[in-house]
C-alpha cells in the first residue's frame, strides 16, 4: 500500500510573488516520502510546458499540469486533454475581438497571437507564468493545447470573453486579475482520479491515503478529492473549509510542518 502526497506549486512549494523559491527542508522532506515509498506528485494549473526546471528536478514520481487536463507517471503519459481546433478558433476570434491578449498552453509549448494588444499586460504575462523559454506562435501548427490563461484588460472585456465562451469552457476567475479557462469538467480532482484509476489498474497499487496541500482557488477539487487536504497558512480563505488541516505557511516551511503533523517523514 502506498501513500500519495499531492503538491500544488505557486504558493505551495514556493511563492514566486515574495520571492521564496522551494526550501532546502521542503526539498528534504520530498525526498524522504520516495525514500520510505510514498508517491509525490505535483498538482498544478501551469500547463507542463510552464512548469519552472527548479520544480522538475525534484523528480517527483508524477505530474498533474493543467488543472488536470495533462497527467504523467514516471514519464509515461496517463491522460492529455487538448482543445480541438475549431475551439481554438473561436477562442482567438473571441480574444481578438475583445482586444485582449491570451496564453494557450500546452505540454510543450505556450502559444500566442501574432497580434499584442497590450505590450504592458503581455509582458506582464509572460513573467507571471514565466513561459518566455517556451513560447512559440499559434500559427506555428500543429499545436498542442490544454488549455487557455490571460490577465483582464477591461472588466466589461473580461465578462464578454467568459459570457461568449462560457458553453465551451470552465473559468477559474481569481480575485486578481488571473483567468484560467478549461475544457469542461476538467480540474484538478478530475486529473487524481485519471492518475489513481491508472495506478490501480495498470500497475496494481493498492492507494492507502492521499494527501494535498493548496493555497488558491483552482487546489478545491484537489483538496476535497484527497482523503486529507491541506491548506497552506498563506491560502486563499475560500478554500480552508475544503480541508483538514492548516500547516504554516510556505515561507515557514510548511510543507515540512505538516508531513511532520502526519508522521509522513
Amino acid at each position: 500500500m502506498k501513500n500519495i502526497i499531492y503538491f500544488d506549486i505557486d504558493g505551495t512549494l514556493w511563492d514566486v510573488s515574495r520571492n521564496f523559491k522551494v526550501s532546502d527542508k521542503t526539498r528534504k522532506s520530498i525526498a524522504k516520502l520516495q525514500a520510505k515509498g510514498d508517491l509525490t506528485i505535483i498538482n498544478t494549473g501551469r500547463s507542463l510546458a510552464s512548469i519552472p526546471q527548479e520544480i522538475l528536478d525534484l523528480n517527483f514520481d508524477g505530474i498533474i499540469a493543467g488543472c488536470g487536463t495533462y497527467v504523467e507517471v514516471h514519464g509515461t503519459v496517463v491522460h492529455n486533454e487538448l482543445l480541438d481546433e475549431d475551439l481554438i478558433g473561436l477562442i482567438v476570434d473571441i480574444f481578438s475581438r475583445e482586444r485582449t491578449d491570451l496564453l494557450l498552453e500546452g505540454p510543450e509549448h505556450i502559444y500566442t497571437m501574432d497580434a499584442v494588444f497590450n505590450p504592458i499586460i503581455s509582458r506582464n504575462a509572460f513573467d507571471l507564468f514565466d513561459v518566455h523559454h517556451r513560447r512559440k506562435s499559434l500559427n506555428e501548427r500543429p499545436v498542442q493545447i490544454n488549455k487557455i490563461s490571460y490577465l483582464i484588460n477591461d472588466p466589461q472585456s473580461d465578462q464578454a470573453i467568459i459570457d461568449s465562451l462560457q458553453h465551451k469552457l470552465d473559468f477559474i476567475v481569481y480575485p486578481s486579475e488571473i483567468r484560467e479557462g478549461l475544457p469542461l469538467g476538467s480540474s484538478k480532482g478530475t486529473g487524481m482520479r485519471a492518475l489513481e484509476q491508472w495506478l490501480q489498474q495498470e500497475k496494481d497499487i493498492i492507494i492507502d491515503t492521499t494527501y494535498a496541500f493548496g493555497d488558491s482557488m483552482n487546489d478545491i477539487e484537489m483538496l476535497a478529492h484527497a482523503n486529507v487536504g491541506i491548506a497552506m497558512g498563506n491560502s486563499d480563505p475560500c478554500i480552508t473549509r475544503f480541508t483538514n488541516f492548516e500547516t504554516r505557511d510556505v515561507m515557514d516551511e510548511g510543507i515540512e510542518h505538516a508531513l511532520l503533523h502526519f508522521q509522513l517523514i
